[in-house]
């Protein structure tokens, strides 16, 4: 019995007469439409045709009757130039232009009426015989001028007429053209509308009876089919809060309607638990791939990253690597403990993702290391810019608790393109650039290049450079100071060699890395300054005027207790020669970390007589205000200004200026690396009055020093020294 009443449901919903009432008038309308659409559409498509044809062969001569007018008023202009030609000054090229301007007016000119001819338009004929007169006035009007300019400008005047003819025959011409083809277009649009109308009639009649025959039965089926389809859409595009109609009826239809309102349940569950599954998953992969400290990426995100945008590479993309190492970032967490050194790592962490853009990747590495890598999409991110940057950033305070921490960044950066092999090959070339950094004793950034090949010394070096300094290995070579003006010996400046007892004599480019890789900064510049004071007695011995010698002193030594003392004690010994020794210092002093000792040391040997010089000024980080911090008796140019004499303006600009302000602090200027006659030429002139360079002399041991003096013995009893 229950089979029985589901298979009469199934029956009502396939009703013989509903299917009838629904699909036979549609059908039967729908083959009657399609043969008169058919029908339709060919007439159309030839009125089209026709339609086409003739508007553009209208706009054609239309287009050529206006071009006509425009063409013969630049033959006029053009013709009028011709005529002033003696008076305006047209010669030559210009000249010829011009005629070839006209030639050219007019023929295209003839083209266009030959063209109307052939199109028929009315007047086309006469225009022709009008163009013919005015073209042959026009030439002889051309002869005249080129004759005689005045016979010629008569010409032009009496050729204005034939031009007004065809002016106006060429307007006449595109009126009557105009009109012909407005009419024209009128008889199209008639025709066309009248087609329309009928086939609108037409259509709007059996379309009226369809509509007629099928609303009623159609409408039974398609509004609850269309409102369920509604239904099913909304769920599938995530719409899960929809309402299910018709779920209230008993046929078929409320049947489908129960159903889809149990899909939009289970689709419900199934997003809430999808929902929960991917926010689970997101924490873990963010545990799993962020710093749980800073909050940016941590080592293992980081490695996968770089082995992703490494393989890249292969296809010509090109990225930047920075290796950001945090200087007296242990200090911090010793005096302030942990919670001030977290802080430090949470601030930066957020300032290096402030200054990166879209596509960036930070990452803490470990410790107090992040690792920032740039992608170069646009070629157009320098990675100097970028890295001074993060030193800003670095460089700023951080506020905990009341206090100001400051810390430094000593940054290596590598470039994909400069780096041949894999991923980890890249972070080394980092890490070498990081360590030549770090040597700057400073807030610095290196670049790596594929040259750059940082030397790590054993303690063996430290070994043999202490012995070496035990046993006086080290010797002074003295390059002579020189006046410009008269090229008389100025003074000495110490230069330290090595006097190895295997490998000879060694430069400092051997032996100052060690020195600064163990720390013996100090030990070797009062090493310096004992042999100095030895060589001036030796000097005065021989009854030798030296002018005074110029010491270099690194930031290192002045920095130090250690240092500083043993060099106090060593001038307090040698008083009386305090007045012949320069200390020569470099600009880095400025904003070294112990800026301020600095600057007292720095006063402290100046109260003892000794004068202070400021060496390559204008290669570092320091500015033109430092200078008033600091006791300065000198200020020298360094090389690379000097050779840009002759070759760079901007050199020159730069050394004008550092002329200026040592005039104004009362300071000499010494010019480095003279190595022409022209740039001591230059240097004189513009008012630098000592030098030092190959062109005078080159560094010399005391032995070749003392005979240099010998040989200038007139200059040196004048007592000539630098200040």
């Amino acid at each position: 019995m229950r089979r029985g009443r589901k298979l009469a449901g199934r029956l009502r919903f396939s009703n013989w007469s509903i299917l009838a009432k629904v699909m036979a008038a549609p059908l039967v309308m729908l083959v009657a439409l399609t043969l008169m659409t058919f029908v339709a559409w060919q007439t159309l498509k030839t009125q089209r045709t026709a339609i086409v044809s003739g508007i553009a062969e209208y706009e054609a001569a239309l287009e050529r009757a206006y071009h006509v007018s425009h063409h013969l008023a630049s033959v006029e202009a053009n013709l009028y130039k011709l005529s002033m030609w003696s008076e305006i000054g047209v010669r030559g090229a210009e000249l010829e232009g011009t005629l070839r301007a006209i030639s050219y007016y007019l023929d295209i000119s003839d083209t266009d009426i030959a063209e109307m001819q052939e199109a028929g338009l009315s007047g086309a004929d006469e225009l022709r015989a009008a163009f013919k007169t005015y073209k042959q006035n026009t030439s002889q009007a051309v002869l005249l001028i080129l004759r005689n300019a005045t016979l010629g400008a008569v010409a032009t005047r009496g050729g204005h007429q034939a031009y007004a003819r065809v002016e106006g025959l060429a307007q006449t011409v595109a009126t009557r053209a105009s009109n012909d083809f407005r009419e024209a277009s009128e008889r199209t649009s008639v025709m066309s509308d009248r087609l329309a109308r009928d086939f609108v009639v037409a259509a709007a009649l059996t379309g009226l009876m369809a509509i007629i025959v099928s609303f009623a039965a159609s409408r039974m089926i398609t509004r609850p089919i269309l409102g369920l389809v509604r239904t099913v859409q909304s769920l599938l595009r995530g719409d899960l809060a929809v309402g299910v109609p018709f779920v209230e009826r008993r046929d078929e239809f409320g049947r489908i309607a129960v159903s889809v309102r149990e899909l939009q349940r289970v689709m419900v569950q199934n997003r809430e638990l999808a929902d929960e599954r991917e926010q689970k998953q997101a924490e873990l992969e963010h545990i799993a791939s962020h710093d749980g400290l800073t909050a940016v990426a941590n080592r293992k995100a980081f490695d996968t990253f770089l082995d992703a945008i490494w393989q890249n590479t292969q296809d010509g993309e090109e990225f930047i690597y920075l290796l950001v190492d945090l200087d007296s970032f242990k200090p911090i967490n010793d005096a302030y403990g942990h919670d001030a050194g977290d802080a430090v790592l949470k601030t930066l962490a957020q300032r290096f993702r402030e200054l990166t853009r879209p596509g960036d990747f930070v990452a803490r590495l470990g410790g107090d290391e992040f690792g920032i890598i740039v992608p170069v999409t646009d070629h157009r991110r320098d990675p100097e810019t970028i890295a001074r940057r993060i030193l800003e950033a670095t460089a700023r305070p951080i506020s905990f608790n009341g206090r100001e921490l400051r810390v430094g960044a000593s940054i290596g950066v590598a470039c994909s393109r400069d780096v041949a092999g894999a991923a980890h090959e890249l972070m080394a070339a980092a890490d070498q650039a990081m360590y030549v950094a770090k040597h700057e004793k400073r807030p610095s950034y290196s670049i790596y290049s594929p040259s750059m090949m940082p030397e790590r010394f054993g303690l063996d070096d430290k070994e043999e450079i202490e012995t070496a300094l035990e046993r006086g290995e080290f010797v002074m070579h003295y390059q002579p100071k020189v006046r410009l003006g008269t090229g008389g010996h100025a003074g000495f400046e110490a230069l330290a060699r090595w006097q190895h007892p295997e490998k000879g004599l060694l430069p400092p480019s051997y032996f100052l890395p060690r020195i600064g890789s163990f720390g013996l900064q100090g030990d070797f510049t009062v090493e310096v300054a004992r042999q100095v004071f030895a060589d001036l007695r030796r000097f005065a011995a021989a009854r030798l005027d030296t002018g005074g010698v110029a010491i270099n002193l690194d930031e290192a030594t002045l920095a130090t207790r250690s240092g500083m003392d043993a060099l106090r004690g060593l001038f307090s010994e040698n008083i009386d020669l305090a007045g012949l020794i320069t200390l020569e210092i470099t600009e880095d002093v400025f904003i070294a970390r112990s800026a301020d000792i600095i600057r007292d040391n720095v006063e402290m040997l100046a109260g003892l007589g000794i004068r202070i010089s400021m060496d390559d000024f204008g290669t570092g980080y320091g500015s033109f205000k430092h200078l008033r911090e600091f006791t300065i008796h000198e200020l020298k140019i360094d090389t690379q200004f000097v050779a840009g004499i002759g070759r760079d303006k901007s050199s020159e600009v730069i050394i004008d200026g550092f002329l200026a302000i040592a005039s104004g602090l009362g300071a000499d200027v010494v010019a480095e690396g003279i190595e022409t006659p022209e740039q001591q030429q230059y240097l004189t002139r513009r008012g630098c009055h000592f030098g030092q360079g190959f062109l005078f002399c080159r560094p010399l041991p005391f032995e070749g020093a003392a005979a240099y003096l010998e040989e200038r013995a007139p200059q040196a009893r004048e007592k000539t020294k630098v200040g």
